[in-house]
């Protein structure tokens, strides 16, 4: 990243100097108009004289001075040379930090799962310069895990740029971990940066649905930088022991947040999912991203043996009955409306329809709908007779 900087600095500081010595030419260009003073007797020559004529090749106009271009030019080449630059020398640092994070994480995920990568061995795959997948199965309690892994775009120069003056994103790894229907209570729960509660509640239907935020002595000691959502107020003193607690105070600065739910909206066949989103640290302090990364395989067996108390557990499917009923209810009333707005469009038609014919053909149609209407009258007022 050092080498990214140096290049969009070089780059900064020659098409500064560029544009100034582009000022200074044009600045030379000028036109003095001393040049033009009557010596004479004044500045301007009197109007009633008549210069005399003189021969044209004696008056030759010199040629105007015009700006060189090979400035303008020299800064399009520069661009162009500092772009392509930056892309292999970004993918190569990315290439670089995916090759150390599969060093560190590879003897974690190996000890976890039977089968990891897509190959049969461990694999991880290239979606694009800045973005790389992970995949694992085989383990108890879970289909599997997918780590997505979302790198700068430092092969890309105008992310640099972005990134050069404090607008652009971290490192990310994203864990996604498919949990067994069977082996999982219902339970939505997150812990979210304070900050960022109200739009993560809001970007995520169940949490909306289900959670609110928790305030109890559970988590006093958990850093105020974070804040918990759930549906039942006994899931904190399950999920957040000291131990967990305390690996998450000591690496705050790199986690962003981790969601637990048996309504994921992940991926409708897994319902029930477990997320984490660590930053990724520099490569000095990958250590700490291996520490997080335990700490969420370990989440796995302590999500799926998780035992509600009868009483939370009433609770939970409480929620989630009424939940039930109220999309049902919405459904419902948005089928009603749908039936109606096919109703007044079919009306609209035949209005339009009607308005279309001639008065000859408008007496007929009223004729035929006349006596529509009588036999519906009079078929009202038959009764049926069965002999036996």
């Amino acid at each position: 990243m050092k080498i990214n900087k140096l290049i969009i600095f070089a780059l900064i500081v020659i098409l500064f100097s560029l544009f100034s010595l582009s000022i200074s030419q044009s600045s030379d260009v000028t036109t003095d108009n001393e040049e033009f003073i009557n010596y004479d007797g004044g500045s301007e020559a009197p109007e009633d004289k008549i210069p005399p004529t003189t021969s044209t090749t004696d008056n030759k106009i010199p040629p105007t001075k015009k700006p060189n271009n090979w400035i303008m030019e020299s800064c399009f080449v520069l661009l162009i040379i500092g772009y392509i630059a930056n892309y292999f020398i970004g993918a190569k640092t990315n290439r670089e930090l995916i090759q150390l994070w599969g060093t560190k994480l590879q003897p974690v995920f190996m000890s976890n799962f039977s089968k990891t990568g897509n190959r049969g061995d461990f694999t991880i795959l290239k979606v694009n310069p800045s973005t790389y997948s992970f995949i694992a199965t085989g383990r108890t309690n879970c289909f599997g895990l997918q780590a997505t892994l979302d790198l700068k775009k430092r092969h890309d120069l105008f992310s640099v740029l972005l990134d050069f003056i404090g607008y652009g994103n971290p490192d990310r790894m994203t864990l996604e971990i498919a949990m067994n229907k069977e082996n999982m209570d219902p339970l939505v729960f997150a812990l979210v940066k304070t900050k960022s509660l109200k739009k993560f509640k809001s970007d995520n239907d169940d949490i909306d649905l289900f959670c609110s935020r928790y305030s109890g002595s559970s988590i006093n000691t958990l850093s105020n930088s974070f804040g918990v959502l759930c549906d039942t107020d006994i899931l904190p003193s399950l999920l957040l022991k000291q131990q967990e607690i305390q690996a998450i105070n000591m690496n705050e600065n790199y986690i962003e947040y981790m969601h637990f739910s048996d309504h994921s909206l992940i991926n409708p066949k897994y319902p029930k999912a477990l997320k984490f989103v660590f930053k990724i640290p520099k490569p000095s302090e990958m250590e700490k991203l291996v520490l997080l990364t335990r700490m969420a395989l370990h989440y796995i067996d302590a999500v799926a043996n998780l035992e509600l108390p009868k009483k939370y557990k009433a609770e939970a499917d409480k929620l989630r009955d009424k939940a039930k009923e109220n999309i049902q209810k919405q459904a419902q009333l948005e089928r009603q409306e749908e039936i109606q707005k096919k109703k007044f469009e079919k009306k609209l038609k035949e209005k339009e329809a009607i308005g279309k014919l001639t008065p000859e053909q408008q007496r007929k149609r009223d004729e035929k709908e006349y006596q529509k209407q009588l036999r519906k009258r009079t078929s009202g007022g038959k009764t049926k007779v069965i002999l036996g």
